[in-house]
Formats: structure tokens, C-alpha cells, sequence
């Protein structure tokens, strides 16, 4: 199974409710499974993003955090307009959490309020180190086929 990272980035306020409308809407559109996330990543400004921090909580993701810098670091294939010092979010956090400089999923907006891109996780090892960290931690993955 392939594991995977989701970088999101949403405008202040969004619910809980429409990032996993999100989320879900593109997994489905792209023949993914919920149960290859292994984590969420974003801007460290969203540290404090309520409906982020309870889909992670309700769905027992790890938050992963990247300061503006890092993030304006990273060449994506879809910048957009730098509204918070930086052209991309979700594309260029999905990326760095992962460590792939790959998209399987680029950039997509729903609703004009949440931006997701997914990254997989390309190195095995730290596939099957999540994984196992995953499996133990909750009961969602029960096969794993790297």
C-alpha cells in the first residue's frame, strides 16, 4: 500500500466538516484510500486552525508544520498567488513532509476555501517505519503491501 501525506491549506475558519468533504472528494476522485494517510502537513501559521486540528484529532493524523521559508523553498508545479509570503501550501507541504518531491495529487481547491495536494511517501523504509508506527497506534491499517 502506498503511503501518503496530505498537504492542505484552507482559509481561516474552515470546518472540520468541509476539510474532510475535501479531503475525501479527492481521494475519491483519484482512486485513494483514507487509510493511506499517514499524516496532514501545512503552514506553521495554521497551528491554531480549529477545523484542521479536530479533523487531525478525529482522525488520528500527526500535524506536520512548515514555517513560511521552508515552504517558499520548495518548486511546485502550481504557485499560486502569495498571499501569506509564500506560492504554494499545500502543494509544498505535502512535498516536504514526505521528503518525495512528488505529487500524485497537484494542488486542487474546493470550494474556494481548502487547497489539497497528496505526496507519497517514496523512501520503503520510512514507509514501513510509518506503517508500523500507524498500526500500532490504531486499528485502521490492517495490511500492508509495500
Amino acid at each position: 500500500m502506498q503511503l501518503l501525506w496530505v498537504g492542505i491549506g484552507c482559509r481561516r475558519g474552515t470546518s472540520r466538516e468541509l476539510i474532510e468533504s475535501a479531503i475525501a472528494q479527492v481521494l475519491n476522485q483519484y482512486g485513494l484510500c483514507e487509510n493511506q494517510i499517514v499524516g496532514v502537513a501545512t503552514v506553521d501559521r495554521k497551528s491554531d486552525e480549529t477545523g484542521l486540528l479536530e479533523y487531525c484529532e478525529a482522525h488520528q493524523f500527526p500535524l506536520s508544520l512548515f514555517s513560511v521559508e521552508e515552504l517558499s523553498a520548495i518548486v511546485v508545479p502550481n504557485p499560486s498567488i502569495d498571499r501569506i509570503g509564500t506560492p504554494s501550501v499545500a502543494e509544498a507541504a505535502a512535498i516536504l513532509a514526505t521528503g518525495s518531491n512528488r505529487l500524485i495529487v497537484p494542488k486542487l481547491v474546493i470550494e474556494n476555501r481548502v487547497t489539497i495536494a497528496i505526496a507519497p511517501i517514496l523512501d520503503k523504509l520510512k514507509s514501513i517505519d510509518l506503517a508500523a508506527e500507524h498500526e500500532a497506534n490504531c486499528d485502521r491499517f490492517t495490511d500492508f503491501n509495500l
